[in-house]
This record gives C-alpha cells, structure tokens and sequence, in this order.
C-alpha cells in the first residue's frame, strides 16, 4: 500500500531582505493552514525542509537536496511538495522549469505554491504561459539584486572602505572599522620582506619561519578571531604562495586594494580573479608596514626570477587538459604540471612548496594520468550511446499519450469500485439474495483486481519511457554528441564532464564526474 507523504519546504535569502512575509516562520504558518484547508491532506505524513539563508539562484541548498535524496528513496509512494510560492522553490528560470517539468514528473511528485495558487494535478502537459513568465521574473530577481550589491560595493571599494569579515593579515579594526597595525603580524610581514631583500630561496623562509614557530596567517587569524577558514587554507605550515602573496600584496603599502575577485554569475559561489586593470586601490588609507623601496626591490627580483624561470622550460607550456582539476589524494593540494627531464608530469605543490610536508605523493606522468582521464570518459560516452540505442528502439512502441491510457484506466477503476459500493447497498435494500450479491461481487472483484494489474503495468511502463526521455534530452546526452569521436583529452572535452581528478602515492585515480546522477541511471539500467 502506499504511503502518503507531504513535504513542506521553505526557503530565505538574504537577497529576500527584512520583509516578514518571506520569513522561515511566516512561510510554515501559511503551509500548515494550507493542510488543515484541505481535508485530502489529512492523513499525509508531514515533514518540513528548511534552507535559510540560502540564495534561490541556484539549487545547490542542503535543505532542498536533503529533500530530493528522501523524495528518490520513497519512490512509488505519494508525494506532496508545497511552497509559499514558486520564488521559494528557486528563482533559476531555466532550472526551476527543468524541475517542475522533467524531474518532479518523473519522480511523480507532485507540486503545488500556494500563493501562485498552482497545482501541478492541473497542468498535465506542463507550466502554461503565465507560470512560466512567473518563473521568468523570479529569474530576473536575483539578477537585479545582484546588480544592485555590485553597484554599492563598488562605490565603497572606490571609497577604500574596508567591509570584510576579519581584517588582512596584519592588520587589525579600529572600533571605526579602520585599520591600524596589529604589530604582532607586521613584525612577521616585514621579517619575510628583509629575507627577500636578502635573496632568501622560498625554501628558506618556510624552513626559518617553521623553526621559529611562526604560524602562517590563516592559522595565526582563526586563533585570533575563531574564523572557520576553509579545508585547504587551515593547512597548518608556509608554503611559497603565501609568502609572494605577502610580498606582492600593496594593502601593506597603505593602498586599499579591493575588487579583486567577483562571482561567476548571480547566486553562485564559484569565483574568478579580477585583472590588476580592473581593481581598485585606493591610496593612504591605512598605516604602510613596508616601504614603498623595498617593495619595489623585492618585487622587480620575484619578477626576474619569473622571467628566468619561463625561459628554462620547467613549465610545461601547452595547455593543460585538467587545468584546475587535479588533486593529491594524500594531502589535498593541487597537482601541477612541470617538466621533469624529458617527461611531463604532475606534481604535489604541497611537497614540492614545503620542506616539512609529510605528503608521499610522486610525480605522474600526464600522458598517464590524461589517458586514464580519457579511457574513462570514452567508457561513459560508449556505454550512453549503447544504452540510447537501446531507449530509442524502444520508444518506438511507445502510445501517442502514454499518460493519456493509465488515466483511462485509473477512472474506469474508479467507475467499478463505485459499482461495487452501489452492489452492497442493492443487497442491503434487499433487491436481490445474498448468493446473488457473492456472485455479482466476485465477478466486479475480478474486474478491479484486473485492472490494478494493468495500471501497476502501465505506470511502470510509463516509468521507464519518462526515464527515456530525460536521459535522451539531457544535457549529458547533448555533451555525448557534442563530444563523441575526440582523440584526445582536450579542455573543452574535461571541462564538459569531469568536476575533479584525484591521484594516491601509488597512482590509483579517482575521477568525480559531472552529470554523475545521469551516469548511475545508467549504469542501473544496465545492470538490470
């Protein structure tokens, strides 16, 4: 028997503002006197996921996807997804629609918003147009809204107003939230300029700044304020990007250096550097811990030391294939490319960086590590192809409206248990005996039992050509065909289906694939 379930789920952002209505509370009043409204909802089984604080722009939100990975194991069973209204699902038009269109329906989800006063029971053959301008301009939202943030920061970042969390490393806030010199810092920044000046190797400072117990500033600031820093920067040691980070960095000449970095898109955590040209520094706006001369001089030699060291062809200079995607599954740092004699190969940054790393990851060759990357992927695109060959064959028996036939047989179910309702009351109203009644009984029975067979049948049949139809009109299908026939590991290939690259010490490979719900769906069936 199937099991009724109702799903409330409520969402805030802070692009949502201070208005009440939009609030967590507001939005499980409003739902809860939905349920009670509805009598049909009486004996569902209510559970509530909450994501607050979590923009709609994207679906990438704990509360949701806790939600979708509940929905996929109650699979067969009643489900109810309610909101406030669509804004609260998701404000991504493009990825709000592929929800309420393909993934929810395939699910057998169904989903209502309340103040939209939409239910999907009533659109059968999807969104009409006015839901969909809806979601449009639920798209348009966020956007505006992020203009808006952009606009105001950047007319504080022209102003040199400092607006972050925790100060740059040495430095600290005034109750003005100003900066003045945290000496504790400074003392640290400038040792390793006058290294520098003194042409000390990287190798060196890290050695004398570890034997001096000198924590490095991501260490030295969650000490200090108990920020939660993340994975990579909590790294407890020195290594060469920080300190020519230090050395390059003009905030330690009194400049306020903003801009530096933007989001990718509206709602998106995934960030891109900003071009010099493009930040902004604003002078004097802080004590200088550095002088303008020496920073001049140890710049300009970490700029011929660059030069020299392009010119020796230890950089491998053609493009990498997983620029950006490569990690060591032993510490977690990046892996890069460099020459190695006459070999190309990945390195551990972490070991090569630091001296007192305890990472045992050695060099991979790239033609190693890429043709691995490449097999795989070749492997996945085969077996989709294969694997559509298949879905396509099959569709071809597929009814006009699939749909269309379970619904029939749904209301002629209906139409015979009402029959036998209409059966029992004749018998009671004694218009016909009791040997009669078992008769008539036995054969309505038979008839009901038939067709629940035949709509178990065919809903599972349509399951399946729905399931057909989202794998064939996938993005991951697109990027198949797109795709289907390259030689090599190019970028764009690794940049449409491979997220990360881990290697061990030992040289086993882990690929995290993108689309990788597409590909398990697959492999299921293949194994079926």
């Amino acid at each position: 028997m199937k099991k009724k379930y109702l799903f409330f789920y409520e969402r805030l952002s802070k692009e949502d503002g201070d208005d009440e209505s939009c609030s967590i509370g507001n939005q499980r009043r409003l739902l809860l006197r939905f349920q009670k409204e509805k009598d049909e909802f009486s004996d569902y089984e209510v559970e509530e996921f909450i994501d607050d604080g979590y923009t709609g722009a994207n679906f990438d939100r704990p509360g949701f996807q806790k939600m979708m990975v509940k929905i996929r194991s109650l699979y067969g069973n009643k489900i109810v997804v309610v909101t406030k209204d669509f804004s609260r699902l998701g404000r991504d038009t493009i990825d709000t629609v592929n929800y309420l269109e393909k993934i929810f329906p395939f699910l057998e989800v169904r989903y209502i918003a309340v103040n939209d006063d939409y239910d999907s029971n009533d659109y059968p053959y999807g969104l009409d147009f006015e839901n969909k301008f809806k979601n449009l301009i639920n798209g348009i939202y966020p956007m505006q809204i992020s203009y808006t943030q952009k606009k105001i920061k950047m007319e504080e970042a022209k102003k040199g107003k400092h607006n972050g969390p925790i100060p740059t490393y040495g430095y600290c806030y005034t109750e003005d939230r100003e900066y003045e010199v945290d000496w504790e810092a400074a003392t640290v920044i400038q040792m390793i300029l006058d290294l520098l000046e003194q042409r000390k190797s990287y190798k060196f400072i890290i050695e004398f700044l570890a034997e001096k117990k000198i924590d490095p500033p991501s260490i030295y600031l969650t000490r200090k304020y108990g920020v939660k820093l993340s994975k990579v920067s909590r790294k407890p040691v020195w290594n060469r990007v920080t300190i020519r980070k230090i050395a390059r960095n003009k905030t330690y000449l009194g400049y306020s250096v903003r801009h530096t970095v933007e989001s990718c898109s509206p709602g998106s955590k995934k960030t891109r550097v900003v071009s010099k040209e493009q930040q902004v520094f604003v002078p004097n706006r802080q004590p200088a811990i550095i002088r303008l001369e020496q920073f001049d001089n140890v710049n300009d030699w970490l700029d011929d030391r660059a030069e020299k060291g392009k010119h020796k062809g230890t950089k491998c200079h053609r493009v990498s294939a997983l620029y950006k995607k490569v990690y060591c599954m032993d510490c977690g740092s990046a892996l890069t490319r460099r020459k190695d004699g006459n070999y190309d190969v990945y390195i551990c940054l972490d070991k090569r960086e630091n001296p007192l790393s305890s990472c045992s990851f050695e060099s991979i060759e790239t033609v190693v590590l890429e043709t691995a990357v490449f097999e795989a992927l070749q492997f996945n695109m085969l077996l989709f192809i294969n694997h559509q060959k298949r879905m396509v064959k099959s569709l071809k028996n597929k009814p006009t409206e699939p749909q269309e036939e379970v619904s029939r047989f749904k209301e002629l179910l209906e139409t015979e248990n009402y029959q036998k309702i209409r059966l029992y009351e004749e018998y009671k109203l004694k218009l016909f005996s009791k040997e009669e009644y078992i008769n008539r009984k036995k054969i309505l029975s038979e008839r009901i039992d038939e067709l629940s067979e035949k709509i178990t049948e065919m809903e599972g049949i349509v399951c399946r050509w729905s399931k057909a139809d989202y794998i064939l009109n996938s993005e991951y299908a697109r990027f198949v065909k797109k795709f289907n026939g390259e030689k090599v590991l190019s970028p764009d290939l690794a940049d449409a289906f491979v997220e990360k690259v881990y290697v061990d010490e030992k040289h086993n490979i882990k690929i995290i694939f993108k689309f990788q719900d597409d590909i398990e769906k697959i492999l299921e069936a293949e194994a079926v």
